[in-house]
């Protein structure tokens, strides 16, 4: 199944603290978990699970994601001064 390919979204200058921005990642794939579930969301077309399910697949785990974005954003604070 290919992807939708969607347009790029506009560079703007972020106000979102680095927490800010991981929970925000981690929260989507929580959501995307949801988008999965037969249980919690019963009307969601099987089109949306099954891309879903695509995106989840090399998804990285919260405790995984954390850590690596946390990496991140301490460098591009150090290098920015």
């Amino acid at each position: 199944m290919k992807l939708r390919q969607y347009p790029p979204v506009p560079e703007r200058n972020s106000i979102s603290s680095t927490d800010q921005k991981i929970t925000a990642v981690v929260s989507t794939r929580d959501y995307l978990l949801r988008l999965t579930s037969t249980k919690e969301t019963p009307r969601i077309p099987l089109e949306v699970r099954r891309e879903a399910r695509t995106l989840l697949r090399h998804y990285p785990l919260p405790a995984e994601m954390k850590s690596v974005m946390k990496n991140f954003y301490d460098k591009e604070k150090t290098t920015q001064g």
